[in-house]
């Protein structure tokens, strides 16, 4: 199997993971009015969310301080391999302007329907979390490419 192909199908395998932790999960609550439950799992206001798990690591609770971190690390983890994968499987997409574009879409079309379809909530805070993620996975795809640079350049002084 050719770089190309096992990029794409390590790229499907991941979208496939990706939309079943972000999907397979009770949604809507018919006892509590449908529009409630929308308003209540939203919130533009950065760093919000941020604060509230900061104030959990420092509780001291050891169950409040596994939330915050799965919450967190979570949504940077989930996220790195998107950084990684995009630019390989598409090219065109492999400058910085266009795949932060690209990721910040998809980001985007995520959370909205988390929030309309009550699996999740739509929080300005998992944009930037799920950015940064992104962005660790685009500077080791970068970094990947860059040591292929120079062991091309090594092995042509050699020959």
């Amino acid at each position: 199997m050719n770089k190309q192909k096992l990029h794409t199908a390590l790229f499907l395998a991941y979208g496939a993971l990706m939309i079943w932790l972000l999907f397979d999960r009770p949604g809507y609550d018919p006892a509590v009015p449908y529009w409630d439950q929308v308003t209540a799992q939203l919130n533009l206001i950065p760093f919000r969310t941020l604060r509230l798990f900061a104030g959990l690591l420092d509780s001291g609770v050891r169950s409040h301080i596994t939330m915050a971190v799965i919450n967190l690390g979570g949504n940077i983890i989930m996220f790195i391999p998107l950084g990684f994968l995009l630019p390989k499987v598409f090219p065109k997409l492999s400058s910085l302007p266009r795949v932060l574009l690209t990721t910040a879409i998809i980001i985007t079309i995520v959370e909205i329907i988390q929030l309309f379809t009550l699996v999740g909530s739509c929080d300005i805070d998992d944009l930037i979390l799920n950015s940064l993620g992104f962005l660790m996975g685009y500077g080791i795809y970068l970094l990947v490419n860059k040591l292929k640079s120079v062991k091309l350049i090594f092995v042509s002084l050699a020959l």
